[in-house]
């Protein structure tokens, strides 16, 4: 349905009042807008009177049937908001509404999977049918299949009456539908209490006797309310009770979803409603169901409570039992050897809320550490401890940690070493990540202000870009991000609050890499295929390398052999694919080098490795991405073959063939130095002569000798060609004057990694063969006519923004830089703002220049909603970004 539709039927906009191009919408057809009306009023469990569906549907109780039916067939959440109408006009109660739901499940035979999170949980409080109660359930129906005429009979297994439910003395009390038969199951005491709500109505649940009203309740003669104002705020603690099942998608739950990751107990509901643009009604029914499951408490209660005249039963009230649930996520999936554990959801004390006066103390704007699911998949996933993964738990489906709830999380924390995970193998690194996110969190802590907020990137997601930054500007005024971030996390785009992490969206992407490549002239050999590409045969740039660092589009690199190449074509159905060269023997080294950048930067790795401030790439680096100001770390590798970047550099990326140089240009180029460029050329031109492929008609696709006098290596001829051809060799040692560092660098790239290249099949036989003994004469002669200042054994491979938790110097340099060495002060923080804001700029232009043709280019591309996919294959070699034509 259209938005502009939907508006106006929120807004009770008759056929009449409706704007000329919406009736043209609809095609001018009165019956097309009624029939929307009442789908959109039963889809969003709309009440009848007050809405526009009461003058399109006459019956109001068939009314409410189809809103039951509809809710009942897709498994949405009982509406609690309508139970005056549902209970008292249909005397169908929640406990009636959930037998039905969970009964038409069993006899589908469907999975407790099917059941969404917070149907399940609400479930679970009333009927106590869990994930293992359902499975017995449906064991026992298979056994008795083909009893009663070869019916199933589940409602037989299904309970009777609803289970001992909590009740908060501030609920409210109302009767329910009592008919002549149901007073002959009630006593003397039940009566009173049934005709003084008859009477008088409504009544404080703490007034009334408790086992009287948990009696009633479950005989279906009254029913629960939870009331919420708009001047009400709420404290959400560690979830108990909650099943991770799948998300329905609905209108309710997502909002659930919204108002879980903004909430907090400085916020009032109206406050809320107004920053998320929603209708201080619906969060009201929100904010009711997180109470009503105890997902939420209300932050006054117990003040309330204290004033309110209570019934002596309420003392010593019994704490009803919560059972084990097996929590499952679904959505979290890190392999199929992963097993989850049963979690215990018991609380315990700390996670008793904090008083009124401790709570107010700690209003204001805080710090966010700003993290991705991955993080919470370690905490559920790893053999840590169960109160930990009631806290992850939270951390994954409120999407937010407070600092109410923080000392609770860090005892927990405190209990993981990484000595525990000794000769566990891949489970290491789910303690080193609880391990190094305990310290990271107590470092955070030290900031001033009321303390810190652990925020889940995806929730955040659930609600539109201008509310996100309307939330992160109201409550925070410094974000920080864990570093990696999945590719499939969109970062958040704003300058206010702050943020030490990606700055914008596009930094968490392959763009990433290929910029800071071509802005710095390092990097590893790389192709950026896009989707649908299909390679033939080996790109001459990985030629000699035995493995490749194969990258698909928002998913995370894996490391393959020469010989599984064909897999590259596989990912290419289905996304673009960075490929990268990743060893020449063995797979490549790698070190890791946090930033700000000290004097002394020692990494970790199997060798001592001391990467210099001074290196090449770094000093590039830092005239286009600010690493002062921000934090993060930067990957070196050493892929077994030196780089010596880029010598004629260009911030410009120009898609198409380079057109040669002008005649007049050449002239500029001194004469001494175009004779001996010329000679050298001459000497590596009959270097390529000898050094031939053993397969020469699988690699080469054009000529390897003397183009004058022999024919192409594809077999096919033309006399044009020819022609065109001869008049640009006639031309070419002119021009190679002007070229002459550029063409000398890119040879000797060729002919120092010939001692290391290898063929695919085998590691052990070379690819190339020599025809004298005088190249290593050659090579030191060549290597002597370089710029030896340029050479570098490592290499640029990666850049991520924000405190990596996998390493623990480089956290804990990171940490420093924060706490101590001035990343937090104010003017850091401007300088960073307006750095980041340049970067976003500067990435977006690189972007357009991928995707564009000089003449088709119209000009800066548009952040948006998605990051733009790449449009053309290119490559970097040789210090720069270009168009790949497939050779």
């Amino acid at each position: 349905m259209n938005v502009e539709i939907e508006e106006n039927i929120r807004k009770n906009v008759p056929w009449a009042q409706l704007p000329t191009h919406v009736k043209q919408m609809l095609g001018n057809n009165t019956k097309s807008y009624n029939s929307m009306v009442l789908s959109f009023s039963i889809k969003n469990q709309l009440r009848y009177k007050g809405n526009l569906v009461r003058h399109i549907c006459k019956d109001e109780k068939k009314y409410y049937e189809q809103i039951i039916a509809f809710s009942r067939e897709r498994l949405m959440l009982f509406p609690y908001h309508l139970a005056d109408m549902i209970v008292k006009g249909l005397r169908i109660t929640p406990f009636n509404y959930y037998v039905s739901v969970v009964e038409k499940l069993m006899q589908a035979e469907k999975s407790y999977d099917t059941l969404p999170n917070f149907t399940a949980a609400d479930c679970l409080r009333l009927l106590g049918i869990g994930r293992n109660e359902y499975i017995e359930l449906m064991n026992r129906s298979r056994s008795n299949r083909g009893k009663l005429f070869g019916r199933k009979n589940v409602r037989g297994l299904l309970p009777p009456i609803p289970c001992d439910v909590h009740v908060e003395p501030w609920w409210r009390v109302e009767v329910g539908m009592v008919l002549e038969e149901d007073i002959k199951m009630v006593n003397d005491e039940e009566l009173k209490v049934i005709d003084s709500l008859i009477d008088y109505g409504s009544q404080t649940a703490g007034e009334l006797n408790y086992y009287i009203v948990l009696s009633l309740y479950k005989k279906g003669l009254i029913y629960i309310d939870v009331p919420i104002t708009a001047m009400d705020r709420v404290q959400v603690p560690p979830l108990q009770g909650f099943v991770m099942n799948r998300v329905l998608g609905d209108y309710f739950e997502t909002l659930l979803y919204k108002i879980f990751v903004s909430i907090d107990e400085h916020t009032t509901v109206g406050e809320l409603a107004g920053v998320l643009q929603v209708e201080t009604e619906l969060v009201k029914q929100a904010v009711s169901l997180y109470c009503r499951l105890r997902f939420a408490r209300k932050f006054d209660a117990e003040m309330e409570q204290s004033r309110m005249k209570r019934h002596p039963s309420w003392t010593n009230q019994p704490s009803p039992n919560v059972q084990n649930v097996d929590i499952t996520p679904l959505t979290l999936e890190l392999g199929s050897n992963v097993n989850m554990i049963d979690v215990e959801l018991q609380s315990p004390q700390s996670d008793t809320p904090d008083s009124p006066a401790s709570t107010l103390s700690k209003s204001g704007q805080r710090v966010a550490f700003l993290f991705d699911s991955t993080l919470t998949a370690f905490l559920m996933m790893g053999n840590l401890s169960p109160g930990l993964k009631k806290h992850a738990v939270t951390m994954f489906e409120v999407g937010k940690l407070c600092d109410e709830s923080m000392d609770s999380f860090l005892s927990e924390l405190e209990k993981v070493s990484v000595l525990d995970a000794e000769g566990e193998g891949e489970a290491r690194r789910y303690f080193e990540h609880a391990v190094l996110l305990r310290s990271t969190v107590l470092a955070l802590r030290k900031l001033p202000g009321p303390g810190l907020d652990l925020v889940r990137l995806e929730s955040l997601h659930s609600l539109d870009e201008a509310t996100c930054l309307r939330l992160l500007k109201k409550k925070y005024k410094l974000l920080v991000s864990m570093a990696p971030l999945s590719k499939e996390v969109r970062t958040i785009y704003g300058l206010d609050p702050p943020h030490l992490g990606p700055s914008v969206p596009e930094v968490n992407s392959l763009w990433l890499k290929m910029y800071i490549y071509h802005m710095t002239g390092y990097g590893p050999p790389t192709l950026l295929l896009v989707k649908g590409t299909v390679l033939k045969q080996l790109p001459r740039i990985f030629l000699g390398f035995s493995r490749l660092l194969v990258t698909a589009w928002m998913h995370e690199p894996a490391i393959i052999p020469i010989s599984n190449f064909h897999h590259v074509n596989s990912a290419l159905q289905h996304s673009p694919v960075l490929v990268q060269a990743y060893g020449v023997l063995d797979p490549a080294k790698t070190c890791i080098v946090p930033f700000p950048i000290t004097a002394d930067l020692k990494t970790k790795g199997e060798l001592n490795i001391i990467i210099k401030p001074n290196h090449q790439a770094i000093k590039n680096l830092k005239k286009v991405v600010d690493i002062d100001h921000n934090c993060g770390y930067l990957t070196f590798v050493d892929i077994g073959v030196p780089d010596f970047g880029c010598q004629n550099f260009d911030p410009q990326v120009r898609l198409g063939r380079v057109n040669k140089q002008s005649k007049s240009e050449v002239k500029l180029v001194d004469e001494n130095k175009s004779e001996q460029s010329s000679e050298n050329t001459e000497d590596l031109v009959k270097d390529e002569a000898a050094l031939r492929s053993p397969d020469e008609n699988h690699f080469a696709l054009t000529p390897v000798t003397n183009s004058a006098r022999s024919s192409p290596a594809n077999g096919f001829t033309s006399q044009d060609c020819k022609d065109i051809l001869c008049q640009e060799l006639d031309q070419l040692e002119e021009n190679a004057k002007l070229i002459e560092h550029e063409n000398l660098q890119l040879k000797l790239d060729s002919v120092y990694s010939f001692d290391t290249l290898l063929t695919p099949i085998d590691e052990n036989i070379n690819m190339f063969s020599r025809n004298n003994d005088s190249l290593s004469k050659e090579i030191e002669e060549a290597v002597s006519s370089c710029d030896k200042d340029n050479k570098e054994t490592w290499t640029l491979l990666d850049c991520h923004f924000g405190i990596p938790l996998f390493d623990i110097d480089a956290n804990t340099k990171i940490c420093d830089s924060i706490i101590y060495g001035g990343l937090s002060e104010t003017e850091s923080l401007k300088a960073l703002t307006e750095n980041s804001r340049k970067l976003g700029t500067s990435l977006l232009e690189f972007i357009s220049q991928c995707q564009y043709y000089p003449g088709e280019k119209m000009g800066i591309m548009k952040r948006g909603r998605l990051i733009p996919l790449p449009k053309h294959n290119l490559v970097f070699d040789n210090g720069r970004v270009s168009e790949w034509f497939g050779k």
